[in-house]
């Protein structure tokens, strides 16, 4: 199986805060003008949703990493450098 980091479970897992920021506006306990913890509800709706926004990309590298990530990252990282080498005009010595 090839590690790809735009799987669907991945998407799956960056798609659940993403939504809860576009329903923010059709949310009736965050639409209201109630507070909570004394600010209104769509501001702490919204940092809630940013801090489950960045715990989901923690999941995602970390499983793109425990699948292997790490080393295909390497492979790209050096055959983009040997592409970047071959097209330099005097090799990589003119520099």
């Amino acid at each position: 199986m090839s590690t790809v980091l735009a799987s669907p479970k991945r998407l799956a897992i960056a798609a659940v805060p993403i939504l809860g920021m576009i329903a923010t506006p059709f949310l009736p306990f965050v639409s209201t003008p109630t507070l909570w913890l004394g600010l209104p509800a769509a501001i702490v709706w919204m940092g809630l949703m940013i801090i489950a926004t960045v715990a989901a990309l923690q999941i995602i590298e970390r499983s793109y990493l425990r699948e292997g990530g790490a080393e295909l990252d390497r492979l790209e990282l050096e055959l983009s450098e040997q592409r970047r080498a071959a097209l330099e005009p005097n090799g990589p010595e003119a520099h």
